[in-house]
Order: structure tokens, then C-alpha cells, then sequence
């Protein structure tokens, strides 16, 4: 009857641990920054952030782009331009839900 109690309480608590990472994977983050590449076969754009290093961002067809023409395609010839990235992570991958395109100062 022990057993079984112990092993309740560790599933859990292994359930309880598992859905709280799940959880803040989901929580969306977000990167400011200027844009220094875009691959459009890659789906993927790179960022020099404010705070120094480079980051690289997927993108999908759900991600919205405010701010420039033709949507991620027409980042590509915007190099230098600041960018606000809001994307979560997912694995290893950065993922971009929304890529707004700042004025240039």
C-alpha cells in the first residue's frame, strides 16, 4: 500500500513538472535588434539584438510581418533595418510569430 501511495505521488509530480515546462515553452518572448539576414529557402531571418549577439529566427506563413512590403520576402533587401522579433521557443529553434519592422532613426 506504501508502494502504491509513493508511486502515486511521484506520477504526480512528474505529471505537475511536465506540464509546467510545456507551459513555458508557450510563454512568448521578444528580441529587438537589427536585421542582418534573411533566407528565404531556409525560412529563416538572423538579427544583430541590441544587447550584441546575433540570433537566428524560423519563420512559418502563420508569422505576421507589420511594416514591410510583401512580407518576409520583402525583409530581404531591408538589411540594417531594426526589427522587434516576438517569437517562442520550440527545441532549439527560435520561433517568429511576429516580426515588426521599426523606422529607421
Amino acid at each position: 500500500m506504501r508502494t502504491i501511495r509513493m508511486f502515486m505521488v511521484l506520477a504526480a509530480v512528474l505529471a505537475i513538472g511536465s506540464g509546467l515546462s510545456v507551459l513555458a515553452q508557450d510563454q512568448p518572448s521578444v528580441a529587438r535588434g537589427e536585421l542582418v539576414k534573411v533566407d528565404t529557402a531556409a525560412r529563416t531571418i538572423v538579427i544583430k539584438t541590441d544587447a550584441g549577439p546575433q540570433m537566428q529566427f524560423s519563420y512559418t506563413a502563420e508569422t505576421k510581418v507589420t511594416g514591410a512590403e510583401k512580407g518576409v520576402a520583402g525583409l530581404a533587401t531591408m538589411t540594417g533595418t531594426p526589427v522587434s522579433i516576438e517569437f517562442t521557443k520550440k527545441d532549439q529553434t527560435n520561433l517568429a510569430r511576429s516580426i515588426d519592422v521599426q523606422k529607421k532613426p
